[in-house]
């Protein structure tokens, strides 16, 4: 046996949380505490398989090269990143792989390794003097004298994170939905409960472990509001992330869709979730992610439209604010981002799209290629 994730639960009834276990069976001890804490923090499930497996691939790289993580060098560290742009067959010990050989992992996935790594060691540094917070601590600035970043005035106070080993990856323009494809999506939908949560990501950019924990009582017809709650504890596993919890004002059209699935489908069901098993077993339970994938690939069947995802709706919104001119603290806001920071990055390409449709439209450029 070598190192592998396991997956328990503090408590009964409680959330999931992971372990990695080494070859003897036992948890390792330096990844089992900051695990813990990260579960303690109110770090998501999701949030703590990711470290974990993560974690699980250092272990790894390090029983190979028999060294302890307290004393690894930055220098060293760059070698186990090295190891991870391998194919898998190619890590085992011994193996040597010619330079020409290219790397199987993506930069973005290498990078959330690498934020999984300094979490790790900025927790052990915080705790033990003898351990480096290798891959650098959380600074109020980018160590570059008095150079501030784009639109850190955005920053709400948060600080930034800076690694001395760097990996650059291209950022995956977001996908979103025309009008005309999210009414297709509608129609293609046999349930007035699916049409109404095609319509609530579309009108208010939750995420849909968001709209899958929401009650009833977060539906506020009357100032036509969708309440964000954090809770602990949802059956089905949702979950609000960052457990930071934010209203989004709603058009009162999205309650119209609410009220004629609670009169057609809904009816007298006792179940505080706003979206529950209704059509088979095990009726009256919330929804799951499950459930939600099994219904986004049936309208991607039935539409043809393959790019269609609650992450695309999520899209569709912010980008729909922010060509309408919404600052975009109120977007960040509204999309319950950590920083506005966070928003500018993810949507920086409409910026470029924006202006290349004015250049078209005032006849400077013609189908994308410049003209005079």
């Amino acid at each position: 046996m070598s190192f592998a994730v396991q997956r328990l639960r503090l408590s009964e009834g409680g959330p999931a949380s992971y372990t990695v276990v080494g070859p003897d069976g036992l948890p390792v001890d330096a990844i089992e505490e900051f695990l813990g804490y990260r579960s303690a923090t109110g770090a998501s499930p999701h949030t703590v398989q990711g470290y974990a497996y993560d974690l699980k691939d250092f272990c790894v790289w390090l029983d190979q090269a028999r060294l302890d993580f307290r004393r690894v060098s930055l220098e060293q560290l760059a070698q186990f990143f090295d190891w991870l742009r391998r194919p898998k067959q190619a890590r085992a010990a011994g193996v040597f792989v010619l330079p020409g050989v290219g790397q199987v992992l993506e930069n973005s996935t290498l990078q959330r390794k690498r934020a999984a790594l300094a979490s790790f060691y900025r927790f052990h540094a915080r705790r033990d003097d003898s351990v480096p917070a290798l891959l650098g601590n959380l600074l109020g600035r980018q160590p570059t004298g008095n150079y501030s970043p784009m639109l850190v005035h955005t920053q709400r106070g948060g600080p930034v994170e800076y690694s001395p080993i760097r990996i650059h990856a291209h950022r995956k323009l977001p996908k979103t939905l025309t009008n005309d494809e999210v009414q297709r999506l509608m129609g293609a939908c046999n349930r007035r409960r699916d049409q109404f949560l095609i319509a609530l990501l579309d009108e208010s950019g939750l995420r849909i472990s968001e709209a899958l924990g929401l009650r009833h009582c977060d539906l506020n017809l009357r100032k036509g509001e969708v309440h964000v709650v954090p809770r602990e504890g949802n059956t089905n596993g949702a979950r609000v992330k960052g457990m930071k919890g934010r209203i989004v004002p709603v058009r009162g059209k999205l309650f119209d869709r609410y009220a004629a699935y609670m009169e057609t489908e809904y009816g007298a069901l006792d179940c505080d979730y706003v979206f529950a098993n209704l059509f088979r077993a095990p009726i009256g339970s919330p929804m799951t992610r499950a459930n939600v994938n099994e219904l986004v690939e049936r309208l991607q069947e039935r539409t043809g439209l393959v790019h269609f995802s609650p992450h695309a709706c999520r899209h569709t919104y912010a980008t729909r604010l922010l060509r309408a001119g919404v600052p975009i603290e109120v977007v960040a806001e509204l999309l319950g981002h950590a920083s506005a920071q966070t928003t500018a990055e993810t949507y920086s390409h409409l910026d470029v799209e924006d202006h290349r449709r004015v250049l078209l439209s005032a006849g400077i450029i013609k189908d994308g290629a410049t003209g005079r």
